[in-house]
């Protein structure tokens, strides 16, 4: 896998670089913005690893701007302890986080959790693509449009619409989306889920705070409707029976 590591912090990033190389990724590095927009451009990794916290850089910038050229799936490393600051970096198109310090095991699964992820984006072929009411989930291009319009998706949000697309009407736990998502075992992390969820609404909800069609299910999950504009509510409602969905 081709990683790029953003940071200002030279002792973490030389450790990280060797680190990694000795388990066969192929590591670039950069301590500036500069650097790391030279090096996003030619290198053209799989996957970016930063600190949004980096010095005379604004990271989240920096990748909005530098996915039109060349998209990559992006992993933060933050010190901050603020919920708020993982929240607006996922909002803002990250993968996934790690708060500072972390153990290299840790890293690592979430390195391998993507990669498993990036390997299923490039399996997929055009008959993923799904319709569920207005909405048409294209996962190979990482796309929905809904009533004509088309709305770009990060590779995580692509994959766990794409998952809702699939169960349509029944629920998705936590646990089974942090599974088919991230990769990992568990209960699953709700403040990552929420942001994921939170920016899929604000791409395909007429009222992203009264959403009509990915609904939360409170302590259980969330559910994508099989919403038909022509059906009023009720009918609606009579025919979502929410199931946990059997993954």
């Amino acid at each position: 896998m081709k990683l790029l590591i953003i940071d200002s912090d030279r002792d973490l990033v030389e450790m990280l670089t060797s680190w990694l190389k000795t388990l066969g990724h192929e590591v670039y590095r950069a301590f500036t913005e500069e650097k790391a927009r030279i090096e996003w451009q030619e290198r053209r990794p799989d996957l970016v690893i930063a600190d949004p916290a980096m010095r005379d850089a604004d990271i989240l910038e920096l990748y909005r701007e530098m996915r039109t050229k060349h998209d990559a799936l992006l992993l933060i490393l933050t010190d901050g302890k603020d919920v708020q600051d993982e929240v607006r970096c996922l909002e803002s198109g990250a993968d996934d986080y790690l708060r500072k310090p972390f153990f290299p095991s840790q890293l690592l699964a979430r390195i391998r959790a993507i990669s498993r992820r990036s390997r299923a984006t490039l399996e997929r072929r055009p008959s993923s693509i799904i319709k569920v009411g207005p909405l048409c989930v294209d996962s190979l291009h990482n796309e929905v449009t809904i009533h004509g319009k088309t709305a770009r998706l990060t590779p995580t949000e692509s994959k766990l619409l794409h998952l809702l697309a699939i169960n349509a009407n029944d629920v998705c736990t936590a646990g089974q989306i942090v599974t088919h998502v991230w990769g990992y075992d568990g209960d699953g992390d709700t403040c990552l889920i929420k942001a994921h969820i939170r920016h899929l609404r604000q791409k395909i909800e007429p009222n992203p705070g009264n959403p009509r069609y990915i609904l939360t299910v409170p302590g259980v999950g969330y559910t994508l409707i099989r919403r038909n504009e022509d059906l009023d509510q009720e009918s609606v409602s009579d025919a979502c029976s929410l199931r946990v969905a059997a993954l």
